[in-house]
């Protein structure tokens, strides 16, 4: 069984990168191209990796293909920063080492015959995977919102982009989504029931690495973080600029890339370090697990060591 998943797993990755990777390729994986990831788009696009030597290939593949990746070395970097602290914390040897977002960013959108959050009680509400960052966030949304998360029938739809799919032609009364399709949706008329980034904190997105590729590899994990962390600061500096990126990139309108450019700016962090007080609180917490379990120890899941190096 093991064989069998490492050489799909394998398989995955070989038909999303393409042609084997020379020396200076550092493979990137992500769930899904949206908004949110835009820094890693921006740094391969706008040139920042290859100012540093390497050439990225930003793989798409499923969060837990992503654990197994990094771990196994087939993989750099996963950007689910979420999925890494869960992973470490059940002993997976991984390390985050950049947090993009102080808060996820997505919202709950409904039908058309939903009025509230409340309303999803007894219907079916897409998200990515039972178990994924985009389950927790909607956990979460029901709650905050009053609404008994045990009577919503979640589907696990694989992406946020069959998500988005199934609200449109009614097969979901409800999707969990996130820039630039929440944006669209409501654009179409569709109502945003709830946000994450309305009262949730929590490490979003960013970069994790395995243990053994912090050893073995530090200059390119230093170079890699160099061109993230120059993208991440030009986003947040050059509105205009990158505005136009996301409706150019993204093939959207301008008020969709305005609205998906404040969402994703309101909860940047400062230079893609999460104070350390908030996210011991945020491990703590009841968001990520959803078990009441005591927190793992932070210097056990993320090393902020080397992007301090950069600042």
């Amino acid at each position: 069984m093991r064989a069998a998943r490492r050489f799909l797993l394998a398989l995955a990755i070989a038909l999303a990168a393409g042609p084997a990777a020379a020396e200076d390729t550092v493979r990137i994986a992500v769930s899904v191209r949206n908004v949110v990831l835009m820094p890693y788009y921006f740094a391969k696009d706008k040139g920042y990796f290859e100012r540093e030597g390497l050439r990225a290939e930003i793989i798409q593949i499923r969060s837990n293909l992503q654990v197994a990746g990094v771990a196994s070395g087939e993989l750099d970097f996963m950007s689910g920063v979420g999925t890494a602290i869960e992973a470490a914390r059940k002993g997976a040897p991984l390390k985050v080492l950049a947090v993009l977002y102080r808060a996820p960013l997505f919202s709950l959108v409904g039908g058309a015959a939903i009025k509230s959050a409340r309303d999803l009680e007894g219907r079916k509400v897409g998200v990515s995977r039972i178990g994924s960052e985009s389950h927790s966030a909607a956990l979460w949304m029901l709650a905050h919102a009053g609404a008994d998360a045990k009577k919503v029938t979640f589907i696990q739809t694989g992406s946020t982009i069959v998500s988005m799919i199934g609200l449109q032609q009614g097969s979901l009364d409800g999707s969990v989504l996130s820039p630039p399709f929440s944006g669209d949706m409501a654009v179409q008329g569709f109502k945003i029931l709830a946000k994450t980034g309305d009262g949730l904190e929590s490490p979003f997105n960013g970069m994790a690495t395995s243990q053994e590729r912090l050893r073995a590899r530090a200059e390119r994990v230093r170079k890699s973080l160099k061109a993230l962390l120059a993208s991440f600061r030009r986003i947040k500096q050059d509105r205009a600029g990158s505005i136009e990126y996301i409706r150019q990139s993204f093939k959207v309108g301008e008020r969709i890339a305005e609205n998906s450019y404040n969402e994703i700016r309101e909860v940047m962090l400062e230079d893609m370090i999460m104070p350390e007080e908030r996210l011991k609180k945020a491990l703590d917490g009841a968001y990520t697990r959803g078990e009441g379990e005591r927190g793992a120890a932070l210097g056990d899941v993320v090393d902020y060591s080397i992007l301090r190096s950069l600042r």
